[in-house]
């Protein structure tokens, strides 16, 4: 389930308690007050707890649809076998010709040891790395000044994994013992008390990505929390495992909560 090979804002007032015909409501747990998570978004119903292969679409206030199906709550691999099970129900995004323009320009190496670059308005922005020693520091430098160094840790994948221009903001994808996602500069995991955050994407403008706070996993989308609080999202770098999968304005995983593991689609 981690990536291996196999503070947000002060709390706002919640949405009222959304329900779906043929599906349980949810009913949203207030969080304790000294986890500084943004507001949930309308919460999302869950499906029937059996697999049935049917799939539940939930308009949410946002504009955004949440879409689900129950499937076996096992894991699944990038075999033609298990992904065509799991696009019978939803299929997975197809990256897109816009995508391509969100995403920065590997430079100066073979994946693993690249570097990165991308031109957002007047500013560019590089990284650079020091992998002596298997110290694997990276430094991020903007217009030529450096902003920002870290060290995300090297594993059986390229810590490095991307520069992203959403909302016209730098955003900067890193793997490691401890992912996190900097943007315009800033640490999410820092500045919102994340022990991790994985898979930024944009979605009508906005940014997308999960969150590891209080051991659970969440998805964020334009500052506030989505749906289902998870215990599990199947996310890896590498190797044989499905993960979460972007393109043409879908973010796509697979999550289990309690004991029912959900194929979720946003978009």
């Amino acid at each position: 389930m981690l990536p291996s090979c196999n503070g947000f804002l002060p709390a706002l007032k919640l949405q009222p308690t959304a329900t779906s015909t043929g599906t349980l409501p949810f009913t949203a747990t207030p969080l304790p007050t000294f986890s500084p998570l943004p507001p949930r978004e309308t919460p999302i119903p869950t499906s029937a707890l059996s697999f049935s292969g049917i799939l539940t679409v939930i308009p949410m206030d946002n504009g955004l649809t949440w879409s689900e199906c129950v499937v076996p709550n096992r894991d699944y691999s990038r075999e033609t076998a298990d992904i065509e099970f799991l696009k019978s129900c939803i299929e997975t995004p197809i990256w897109g010709e816009d995508d391509k323009k969100m995403v920065g320009e590997r430079v100066g190496g073979r994946e693993g040891d690249a570097d990165l670059q991308i031109t957002i308005g007047n500013d560019f922005f590089e990284t650079k790395h020091d992998n002596s020693k298997e110290l694997w520091t990276y430094v991020l430098i903007k217009n030529g000044e450096l902003i920002l160094k870290i060290k995300p840790s090297f594993m059986a994948y390229d810590p490095n994994r991307n520069f992203w221009n959403i909302e016209g903001k730098l955003v900067w994808e890193l793997a490691g013992q401890t992912a996190m996602i900097v943007v315009d500069g800033v640490n999410y995991n820092e500045k919102y008390e994340l022990e991790a955050s994985y898979f930024p994407y944009e979605i009508k403008g906005k940014l997308i990505y999960i969150a590891k706070k209080n051991g659970k996993y969440q998805v964020v989308y334009d500052n506030r929390v989505l749906g289902l609080e998870f215990d599990e999202i199947q996310m890896a770098y590498c190797c044989s495992m499905a993960s979460v999968y972007r393109g043409s304005g879908q973010y796509w995983f697979l999550g289990r909560s309690g004991g029912t593991k959900f194929i979720v689609s946003i978009g």
